[in-house]
């Protein structure tokens, strides 16, 4: 068996202190992954952002990777050829600010033993490279492509896919029908929950940041959204030219931080499928959302294994704790697949997370909602239950209480998104939180609090540990008015599904029985009208 480790997104810092101990667990992990599977052959791929920025000091960046990247050779038992490509943050400040910038991995691929490390993106403006067999010995022909070409443009961090360096690379192959392994660092289709968010600028100059939140989007519509500025250009021409290849592939990349597969299927007979699977970060402790605060619920980092055989590919996320716990890795299912020529034939599988037992046993939330002092807001009562199972310890559960800021803070800067109330729960009991004015009640007072493009409103329940069952609740009082409609996610993948809403006496309810650790449960309704 051939065990593909897929890493991505290191974003190693020019602190090494910042990552010490996410990293020690890290390499631990991929030891008992060695360990538990014992496979023949191992290959480690890392599709991009290796640092942080590009214009930190590259010795220190440089001799941080080379001590990383030994203890996980080490790790995975001391022969793993390794192959490296380029990010958005290997070639601009914090991945966003140009000009294009070459000389870190310049510097990284002079620095490594070519023997055993390839080195990609340091042919610009040739972007794609035929990695040699003989380095990584996989059942297949692997490409490192370098999506992070970005020459032009002072603001971005989307990338570039060619078709002439598709073809290029195809030209180059064997007719063999072997299957391709195309690595980039891009995505080439939007992925889940990140399609939406807004660009992350923390940290970038204050100019910087009014221009991508304030001028861009009042010139181009969704300019601060993630999807028009991050997607690789040409995405979909380049999945044309793959699917034209005739042979089955298997997209690698990372960038989203997100651990997801899709199946984009050729049309023809003769055209290949193209599997695409994302890595979530193996670097960072991927925030849930823009609080900010130490004790918001942050993604565990995470890498995904590829067993990669002549007829057969199999890939799980492994979300490992980067902190000094005992806690076991998490596996999740992405893709189970048999290759049939140039095709992918989808075996069954489950989204169900491979977890052990979680500390929680019940984790509830219950709304109640009521017309408060102003007409176009809706105050709200939030009473929070954690029952433990029998044995299990947990410190504390802080959790927060998303809601809009008071009206006298709006008056001077419009919110356009939630803020969240910290708030310690009672292990064991009921925790009782009351905001007035916390929630929209019409379309016009959601266009003067987020954005005219908001119809919904809604409540949610993050189980942040994990739970035997996790129940979400909305009072069913008179006069509401609401029809409402609910969702559970898995934010470390970020799929979204839609549960049904149950009516439990006075309230209406959603569910979730051995609910995954980081899971949202949400109840959605529409706004009213102005």
């Amino acid at each position: 068996m051939n065990l593909l480790v897929h890493l991505s997104d290191l974003h190693i810092a020019r602190d090494p202190a910042r990552q010490a101990l996410l990293f020690d667990k890290l390499v631990e992990t991929l030891g008992h992954e060695r360990d538990a599977a014992s496979p023949e052959r191992i290959v480690v791929a890392i599709t991009g952002d290796v640092f942080d920025s590009a214009t930190d000091p590259a010795p220190e960046l440089i001799d941080s990777f080379l001590r990383l990247h030994r203890r996980v050779v080490h790790a995975l038992g001391g022969d793993a050829p390794t192959i490296v490509l380029p990010g958005n943050h290997d070639r601009r400040r914090s991945g966003l600010l140009g000009p294009h910038r070459e000389g870190l991995f310049r510097s990284l691929r002079e620095a490594v033993d070519p023997r055993r490390v390839y080195v990609a993106g340091y042919r610009t403006p040739f972007l794609a490279q035929i990695v040699p067999p003989d380095l990584h010995g996989l059942p297949a022909h692997v490409i490192a492509y370098d999506s992070s070409y970005l020459p032009r443009g002072l603001v971005g961090a989307g990338g570039t896919i060619r078709i002439e360096d598709l073809l290029q690379a195809h030209a180059g192959l064997p007719h063999d029908g072997q299957p391709v392994v195309l690595l980039v660092h891009h995505h080439l289709v939007p992925t889940p929950v990140t399609d939406v968010s807004h660009v992350d600028a923390v940290g970038a100059p204050q100019l910087t940041r009014w221009l991508v939140g304030k001028a861009l989007p009042a010139l181009v519509s969704n300019a601060d959204r993630e999807e028009l500025t991050m997607t690789a250009l040409g995405a979909g021409t380049a999945l044309s030219t793959l699917h034209a290849f005739g042979r089955a592939v298997l997209l690698l990349h990372g960038h989203k931080h997100v651990p997801t597969a899709r199946l984009v299927c050729g049309m023809t007979r003769d055209c290949g499928d193209v599997l695409l699977a994302s890595a979530g970060s193996a670097g960072r402790r991927e925030a849930l959302d823009a609080l900010g605060h130490p004790d918001a619920a942050r993604l565990w980092p995470s890498f995904n294994r590829v067993e990669l055989s002549e007829g057969h590919v199999r890939i799980e996320s492994v979300s490992f704790s980067p902190k000094r716990s005992t806690r076991p890795a998490v596996r999740r299912h992405l893709a189970l697949a048999r290759r049939l020529g140039p095709k992918w034939g989808l075996e069954p599988g489950t989204f169900t997370v491979v977890d052990p037992l979680p500390r929680v046993e019940v984790d509830e939330a219950a709304f109640t909602l009521s017309p408060g002092t102003h007409f176009e807001r809706w105050d709200f009562t939030c009473e929070r239950r954690v029952e433990l199972r029998e044995g299990a310890r947990l410190r504390q559960y802080v959790d927060f209480v998303h809601a809009l800021p008071l009206l006298p803070r709006l008056r001077r800067k419009r919110a356009r998104r939630r803020i969240g109330l910290r708030v310690e729960l009672t292990i064991g009991g009921v925790t009782r939180t009351h905001l007035e004015q916390a929630l929209c009640r019409t379309v016009g007072e959601a266009a003067r609090c987020y954005g005219v493009d908001v119809a919904f409103e809604w409540v949610g329940l993050l189980c942040r540990y994990g739970a035997a069952r996790a129940t979400l609740r909305l009072a069913r009082t008179a006069g509401l008015g609401l029809e409402p409609f609910g969702s559970v996610t898995d934010l470390t993948t970020g799929r979204e599904r839609p549960v049904a809403i149950v009516v439990e006496g006075d309230h209406w309810a959603i569910a979730s029985q051995a609910c995954p650790p980081r899971t949202l449960l949400r109840m959605y309704w529409p706004l009213a009208p102005r």
